[in-house]
């Protein structure tokens, strides 16, 4: 079994239990091209003319922080990706088998998103600038939602035409409270969008269907995010304490930039920005993840395979007479296949058969955006260059 997936803004793929980082090669051009700018302004900010113009100063970009991988998926030819290059938008494809080969290309737009994808009879239901669209593979496309709304997670039915996805409410008065997760069924051919799954309570991820008709998805409580406007008073009392941070942030950039050491010792050199984070906690879907805490409550509660995801993030699987069942607990990503469902649990992908049985396949961390490539798939595409 081939599975390629994202870890940390890398491309990974588990073959046989065995993982190996996949090359990104479009993100490789644009770090040298960025480099390469770099070098090019360095003369303008240093030296003696850039001191006497009061001019000295970092034009340094790291080009790491300007590229991100936002979705992958199995494709008639290996598989397809999705990155964010600088203000570039872009899906490329790619072989598993050869992943030092020359990537395809299908879309790139300046000033463009692209987020999820998913792949059927080379068709790509992907999300552009927060909407649902469809892109053939010569890179034309057809925006199929819009408005005051977000989508993720885009899957194609495993037994007809339609597109499911889950969309979020975006408030009028602050852009950046949404409303909880529900899950929509989108039929280009017939031109209807249809609510199927939602609850006010909780957050409805990542739908899929399979061909026995079972639907599933991931479901978590809602939280909508604080976002009240601090007291005057506060700001007020506040306002000393704050003027002196800044005044000593200024003061150690300074020392940094001209000195080359920082006025924090634990600092490390050449970076203002760096902060020490602690490993107990992960920045996941704009949450902060107790990633020790929940592993010792799943080891508590009895899994065999204690993740680090809470256990209120469930895997739940309705089947066609309406019947509701919980899969699994602690799921951070998941995709379905002929032997069952794969999942990740934030340090494993495992394997969950059709008699409840639990498997690990291999170690990975924060492995998301699963995809199982077909075995005959890439070697068949090979075979026909």
């Amino acid at each position: 079994m081939k599975i390629v997936y994202v870890s940390r803004n890398k491309m990974y793929v588990c073959n046989n239990g065995k993982v190996s980082e996949l090359p990104c090669e479009r993100a490789e051009k644009y770090t040298t091209a960025v480099n390469e700018i770099n070098r090019n302004k360095e003369w303008k900010h240093q030296g003696a003319g850039a001191a006497f113009r009061e001019d000295m100063r970092s034009v340094e970009t790291e080009p790491e922080k300007l590229i991100s991988i936002n979705g992958i998926c199995a494709a008639d030819e290996g598989f397809i990706y999705s990155a964010k290059l600088g203000e570039m938008g872009a899906v490329y494809r790619k072989s598993a088998d050869s992943p030092k080969a020359p990537e395809g290309h299908i879309y790139t737009g300046m000033d463009r998103s692209i987020g999820d994808i998913s792949c059927k009879d080379g068709r790509i239901a992907a999300v552009l600038d927060g909407h649902l669209a469809i892109f053939d593979e010569r890179g034309d496309y057809n925006e199929l939602t819009d408005g005051q709304s977000v989508e993720e997670s885009p899957s194609w039915s495993a037994t007809d035409g339609r597109i499911f996805c889950t969309t979020k409410g975006r408030s009028v008065e602050d852009p950046r409270v949404f409303s909880a997760g529900s899950i929509l069924a989108v039929d280009e051919e017939a031109g209807t969008i249809e609510t199927l799954y939602e609850d006010e309570s909780n957050d409805l991820l990542k739908p899929k269907n399979d061909a026995e008709g079972n639907f599933w998805f991931i479901r978590q409580p809602y939280k909508q995010p604080k976002t009240e406007r601090e007291p005057i008073w506060k700001s007020v009392l506040l306002f000393p304490v704050r003027l002196v941070k800044a005044i000593f942030g200024f003061i150690n950039a300074f020392s940094v930039i001209f000195g080359g050491e920082p006025l924090r010792k634990s600092q490390k050199k050449g970076d203002v920005k760096t902060r020490n984070k602690s490993p107990r906690e992960i920045f996941f879907e704009q949450r902060i993840l107790e990633a020790e805490k929940n592993e010792k409550e799943n080891a508590a509660a009895g899994d065999a395979n204690p993740g680090i995801f809470p256990r209120s993030r469930v895997l739940v699987r309705i089947s066609p007479d309406g019947t509701e069942t919980v899969v699994r607990k602690g799921v951070m990503d998941y995709t379905l296949c002929s032997e069952g469902v794969i999942c990740s649990n934030g340090k494993e992908i495992l394997l969950i058969g059709s008699d409840g049985t639990e498997k690990v396949i291999a170690k990975a961390e924060l492995a998301e955006k699963l995809s199982v490539i077909n075995e005959n798939t890439d070697t068949d595409v090979k075979k026909s260059e």
